[in-house]
């Protein structure tokens, strides 16, 4: 049982390690779209040329892992990492490459 989901993120030809919620369902790619959103933002004020800024999507997939997990002790049970989609479980609800290059 779970409300399993995986999202990567995207931009041009490059895509970042896919990133699997076993209990995360439709809310977990919800949440990522909001860092995105967030990202974006901060990105245009800070005018930074950083690879978190420039939204490299690997760089990006890290940071959106450390907030995911703030203030957690340790990562259990409900996220893991897989080279691509079909590495793990999103039979739920499927995948999302959620793409950085466009403006949403």
């Amino acid at each position: 049982m779970g409300d399993r989901v995986s999202i990567s993120f995207k931009k041009g030809e490059e895509e970042s390690v896919v990133l699997f919620s076993h209990w995360g369902g439709m809310r977990f790619v919800a949440v990522a779209r909001g860092y995105v959103r967030e990202l974006k933002t901060e990105a245009q004020r800070a005018g930074m040329t950083w690879p978190l800024f420039r939204l490299e999507p690997g760089t990006v997939m890290v940071d959106f892992i450390r907030m995911l997990t703030e203030g957690v002790t340790r990562v259990q049970s409900d996220y893991y990492l897989g080279k691509d989609q079909a590495a793990g479980g999103n039979s739920d609800n499927g995948h999302f490459a959620i793409d950085l290059g466009r403006d949403d």
